[in-house]
């Protein structure tokens, strides 16, 4: 599997990464439904195209954490640092979760397309640049 589809046009593994420039992706959710997404789409392990998302040999973490005031801690979050091989991985499995809860099919779908968006990439799935999708 070398293509995402995002419903609205098909990317390329190989574009998601060369976006990425060699980085890992990093992102800290704090929406319960985005979190849920992340969580299901990374929990299903090796899948049906025989990929995983998260290979702590590449870099991958997926941590619990917090924000705070202070002492007071406001919400929990999903720290998450992905390396360039898994995150083509992980937006196929968010665009198509396969999941009975409604809300967290909806948050991995808008996630997935916010995750592209911040990389440069179009709502048609073109990779554009981010000074592009920005203006």
């Amino acid at each position: 599997m070398c293509n995402i589809h995002t419903g609205s046009g098909t990317v390329k593994y190989t574009t998601v990464r060369k976006a990425m420039g060699g980085e890992p992706y990093t992102m800290s959710l704090t929406d319960t439904n985005e979190i849920r997404a992340v969580v299901e789409a990374v929990n299903q392990g090796i899948d049906g195209h025989l990929e995983a998302c998260y290979c702590p040999d590449r870099g991958d973490s997926y941590e619990g954490g917090e924000r705070k005031a202070g002492k007071l801690v406001l919400c929990r979050s999903l720290d998450c640092a992905v390396s360039p091989e898994s995150l083509p991985v992980l937006l196929r499995r968010l665009f198509h979760l396969d999941t009975t809860d409604d809300a967290v099919a909806d948050a991995a779908m808008s996630l997935a397309g916010d995750i592209l968006l911040t990389l440069g990439f179009d709502e048609c799935g073109q990779f554009v640049g981010w000074e592009a999708v920005t203006v």
